[in-house]
């Protein structure tokens, strides 16, 4: 015998291991397929398989290996012999855990006469005497053999005979070469140990890192990837694979050296910029995968569980490190509320320091915006830069009730401060005719600032000219625009009298203003 033989107890030692290694979530169903070749120079030592020689005694038959070589082989070559009998047998192991499906062989018979009929290689009468290089492909089996003495494997035998005199018997040979087989790998690979800062189930920010491990038994394991909502995250971990490309009769393309080309166990680890794609902000999924190798089928691919992160770089990261500690307040009231008139700008002022308390200069603050009320959570507006102090400025310009939030950000770190406007609603408000009869009658209307001025409701008020009392007389509710309509008839003004009437917007839930009234508006009543 001669060729390396593949030791049982190393294949039952691996199994154990990779069974020892629970399966995060489910694989691909179909197999893997690949096809490994040996004989050929293309190949690393020309990828010479097992095997055996045997011969009658005395028989002048000599087995050869030249793999190797271009334009190589092995098999018998014959010396002048009569009536004797000599076989090489080709064995090829199967990839751990799975099966050979087919085999194809190119065969070479040269020099060989009728004297021996009986030579062939693998099936009687092939490949014909004298004919040169055929090839041929054989169906093995279509499934994994499961029985007590399990055949998975291909192989053959090259057969060398005469059977008449000296004469009739001499100088040929009978090889074979470009022996491709397709091994069916049905064992999917494990993945274990995933960790990282990427799965602390805190709100992520910046850079966090990923790892996972991968095992296979079968053709080992091409690649580990992160995928971040099914689309790839960094750059794949690809297995260093014992592979070759070949062209010969067999197969055209890439093949595998040994049935195992692909290492058993194959580590990933990514540091990973949640700020870039294709990570967005809020929720996002991640999964980690390992692909085992396959270059007729899709490969087998085992991932993990879903497990679903929450990301949030919504605040521009600052170039400037050192960043610990941030205040905010108004100007106007040196708190962090501010209750203004309607139309009316503030400024928020702030400082950032170091853990020492000493400023950070030259440091971005990022400036958040939320509406109240409203469901979109807090939106950039903004950024600022703090001076050589730490202290920064940023206007609040007029608008609705707001959350405001001054934050700073570099990478993971983020400290934030935040801070209330509230600014009274001004009303648009409008009456004509504005002189009348008693008995006479004025329309009313306007308008409430939005957003969601639907459906709100305004208080008709009147009140003396030289009164500093207001009365309500009547109600309106705004339609889908905002816009309110509303009639008065006067009916008890006896004496001449000029009314001051204003439209008063109450503070109301679900709309983001505080309480705001319209100019007031004279109407001379004539008894």
């Amino acid at each position: 015998m001669k060729g390396a033989r593949r030791s049982l107890g190393s294949l039952v030692a691996l199994l154990l291991v990779v069974g020892a290694a629970l399966p995060l979530s489910s694989a691909s169903a179909a197999p893997s397929k690949f096809v490994q070749e040996l004989c050929d120079s293309a190949l690393p030592g020309g990828g010479v398989p097992e095997w055996s020689f045997s011969a009658n005694p005395g028989a002048a038959f000599s087995p050869f290996v030249s793999c190797a070589f271009p334009g190589g082989s092995m098999g018998i070559s014959q010396g002048q012999t009569s009536a004797t009998f000599s076989y090489m047998t080709i064995e090829v192991p199967p990839t751990l855990g799975g099966f050979i499906e087919t085999e194809t062989i190119a065969g070479i018979s040269q020099g060989m006469s009728a004297g021996n009929h009986l030579s062939h290689i693998k099936v009687e009468s092939w490949p014909p005497l004298d004919g040169g290089e055929t090839s041929q492909s054989f169906f093995l089996r279509s499934k994994l053999d499961t029985g007590l003495l399990p055949s998975n494997g291909a192989g053959f035998s090259i057969v060398m005979s005469c059977d008449g005199n000296m004469s009739s018997c001499s100088g040929g040979t009978l090889s074979a070469r470009d022996i491709a087989v397709t091994q069916v790998d049905v064992t999917p690979p494990v993945l274990k140990n995933l960790a990282g800062s990427l799965l602390s189930g805190e709100i992520l920010r910046g850079h966090h890192d990923l790892s996972a491990e991968a095992l296979d038994v079968g053709g080992g394991v091409s690649k580990v990837e992160l995928l971040v909502d099914g689309q790839p995250a960094p750059s794949p971990v690809a297995g260093t694979c014992n592979l070759a490309s070949v062209k010969n009769r067999s197969y055209e393309g890439v093949v595998a050296v040994t049935p195992r080309p692909c290492p058993t166990v194959l580590k990933g680890s990514w540091l990973l910029d949640t700020a870039a794609p294709p990570f967005q902000n809020g929720a996002n999924v991640v999964q980690a995968c390992a692909t085992d190798f396959s270059t007729l089928t899709d490969p087998n691919r085992t991932c993990s569980a879903p497990q679903q992160v929450e990301v949030d770089n919504s605040c521009t990261e600052s170039p400037v490190a050192g960043g610990q500690s941030i205040s905010a307040q108004f100007t106007r009231t040196h708190r962090d509320q501010a209750t203004l008139p309607a139309g009316s700008a503030a400024n928020v002022v702030g400082e950032l320091t170091d853990a020492a308390g000493d400023a950070i200069s030259g440091a971005t603050i990022c400036v958040q915006a939320q509406t109240q009320g409203s469901g979109g959570g807090l939106r950039p507006v903004a950024t600022t830069t703090t001076d050589a102090h730490g202290h920064f400025v940023y206007k609040v310009d007029p608008g609705p009730d707001r959350k405001v939030l001054l934050g700073y950000r570099h990478d993971t770190f983020q400290v934030a401060r935040s801070v209330r406007y509230l600014a009274h609603a001004r009303v648009k408000f409008k009456i004509t005719p504005t002189n009348v009869h008693n008995g006479g009658e004025i329309k009313m209307w306007g308008r409430l600032p939005g957003p969601r001025a639907a459906e709100r409701v305004v208080v008709l008020q009147a009140g003396g000219l030289h009164s500093a009392k207001w009365y309500p007389f009547g109600e309106a509710t705004t339609n889908r625009n905002g816009v309110f309509h509303a009639r008065y008839r006067f009916e008890e003004t006896d004496e001449t009298t000029v009314y001051k009437i204003r439209a008063v917007a109450p503070r109301q839930h679900g709309w983001p203003w505080e309480t705001g009234s319209s100019k007031p508006v004279l109407v001379e009543v004539r008894g």
